[in-house]
């Protein structure tokens, strides 16, 4: 294990070779040790057959999660309270609820929320009466949108411990959130009907007059209402005033009708309308300017080249190497001398991340990218030929929303963001 050893493991291990039980390691290098990049290495790939050895292990591995979570260092802590699990699930009668229930606790602050569900609803059937296990559930199920189901689990946890005010608060917030949308699905579904009826009046409001066939061909044309015949035979509307040809002389000689050369703007003349509308848009009326080309470019700009080097001096990093496509609406509108920035966007950005001589390559698939307050959606996809040891690195350093790779892209969005607000 080398300079990895753990001062616990060590000690034991100079009681002889008789203290510790046959056990497997892990194969070495980057493409059999899918634990290298990790400072919890050595336990972490540990993997003995006896049962004493597998308890002791345990309390080492639970002690170090304890202190990876208090040092926020939440892929570690997963890393290590999956460990125990694994090893405990492995002696019949040995799971630990409130592992289940850590581990929940440290996917919620990684984002991972289904995962959470599951570890919270495993602990919740190891332990019924493990208190923390139903406000872990209730918070995934809230943050899942699932209102109904967050107000139960939090019933049943505040049930069992009707002092906690927790459950009262996360009851209280679900219900007004299952509320809020309610209402904004409500506003949805008045403005789509609003705009059905608009295009149903649009569409009936001119409906084409049918030509009546005659059997008498020289009978009036009805279908010609408020039309009439010049005297050169041509049709024109009953409101259009002939012009003799005297009259037509008398406008010539008084230079009207002829075509006119505009000429361009001074330098006196503004450049922008109030609320920096065109110059050919003085009123301020109705005006916008598409911006998707501008924000792909700073996009581009910003994200490619961006890198997170891995820690414990490993040499290895994870890199943006390219944006993709930008979809989506960015335009800024003027309106009545107000301006109105719109941007809903996604793209996906590509990674390369490498650890010796391995290489893996994966995106990050970027959604919901607005003008507003609210995060960004990510979700993390990898190539079907990165290996396990590259998929772990992935998993702890870029697809975190909170530590890697993916805060720095985050904050150069941010940016961006800020950016377009103030143009």
């Amino acid at each position: 294990l080398g300079h990895f050893a753990h001062p616990a493991l060590l000690h034991i291990r100079a009681r002889g070779h008789h203290s510790l039980p046959r056990r497997r390691m892990a194969m070495p290098g980057v493409s059999g040790n899918p634990y290298a990049a990790s400072r919890h290495a050595d336990v972490l790939n540990e993997e003995p057959v006896e049962e004493g050895a597998k308890l002791r292990l345990v309390e080492e591995i639970k002690n170090r999660a304890k202190g990876a979570f208090a040092q926020k260092d939440m892929p570690s802590a997963e890393l290590l309270y999956g460990k125990a699990i694994k090893l405990l699930d492995s002696i019949p009668g040995r799971s630990e609820a409130a592992l289940y229930s850590n581990r929940a606790m440290v996917r919620l602050n990684l984002n991972k929320v289904e995962e959470a569900l599951k570890d919270a609803s495993r602990c919740i059937e190891i332990d019924p009466k493990f208190v923390k296990a139903y406000y872990r559930k209730a918070q995934a199920l809230a943050r899942l949108n699932e209102w109904d189901g967050a107000i139960s689990a939090a019933e049943e946890g505040q049930r069992l411990e009707p002092t906690n005010n927790a459950f009262e608060e996360i009851i209280n917030k679900a219900k007004e959130d299952k509320q809020k949308d309610a209402d904004d699905k409500a506003r949805l579904r008045r403005d789509a009907q609003d705009a059905t009826v608009q295009l149903h009046n649009a569409s009936t409001a001119r409906t084409p007059v049918k030509k009546r066939e005659t059997e008498d061909s020289d009978a009036v044309d009805t279908s010609m209402r408020g039309y009439k015949t010049t005297a050169d035979g041509k049709k024109t509307s009953y409101f259009h005033t002939e012009i003799s040809d005297e009259a037509k002389r008398l406008i010539e000689a008084q230079g009207f009708g002829k075509p006119k050369k505009l000429e361009g703007p001074t330098g006196d003349e503004p450049t922008e309308a109030k609320g920096g509308a065109s110059r050919w848009n003085q009123a301020g009326t109705y005006e916008e300017k598409g911006m998707t080309a501008w924000v792909t470019e700073s996009l581009r700009s910003a994200l490619t080249g961006r890198r997170f080097e891995l820690p414990n001096g490993s040499g290895g990093q994870i890199v943006a190497t390219r944006v993709g496509a930008v979809e989506g609406d960015a335009s800024i509108a003027v309106s009545r001398g107000k301006r109105r920035h719109i941007l809903d966007v996604a793209f996906e950005v590509e990674l390369e991340a490498t650890v010796g001589e391995s290489k893996g390559k994966g995106r990050l698939h970027f959604s919901e990218v607005t003008s507003g307050d609210d995060d960004p959606e990510v979700k993390l996809e990898l190539d079907a030929d990165v290996s396990p040891a590259l998929r772990e690195v992935f998993n702890a350093f870029a697809k975190p929303a909170g530590q890697g790779l993916q805060p720095l892209l985050r904050d150069a969005i941010k940016g961006i963001v800020e950016e377009y607000k103030a143009k």
